[in-house]
């Protein structure tokens, strides 16, 4: 990838884990296309990793499409990270089949 920060050159509050679930798989590949940061770890905060609430308001439009369900704006904000991000889509996949 021209133009990309490599994760080392970021200073992140979390060490490098690794997705584990399709889901967190597609949001990495996701978040490393807009965040142009190689690698994006499932623990690496959003806004740590270069995001704003601009390209936080583009990704989160991807994000629905990919996954099909409505990802509220202020989900990205609560949970900036993949795994929690991750957890809240299932939890709105679950609500949205209960309903």
């Amino acid at each position: 990838m021209t133009g990309t920060t490599q994760r080392a050159e970021k200073e992140l509050s979390s060490d490098y884990r690794a997705a584990a679930t399709p889901l967190e798989r597609e949001l990495a590949l996701m978040w490393r296309a807009y965040l142009k940061v190689e690698p994006v770890g499932v623990d690496d905060d959003f806004f740590e990793l270069g995001g704003h609430s601009l390209l936080a308001a583009d990704l989160l439009v991807a994000t629905e499409r990919a996954v099909g369900v409505h990802v509220p704006a202020t989900t990205l904000y609560l949970q900036p990270t993949i795994a929690e991000l991750a957890e809240a889509i299932e939890q709105l996949r679950a609500e949205e089949v209960g309903t």
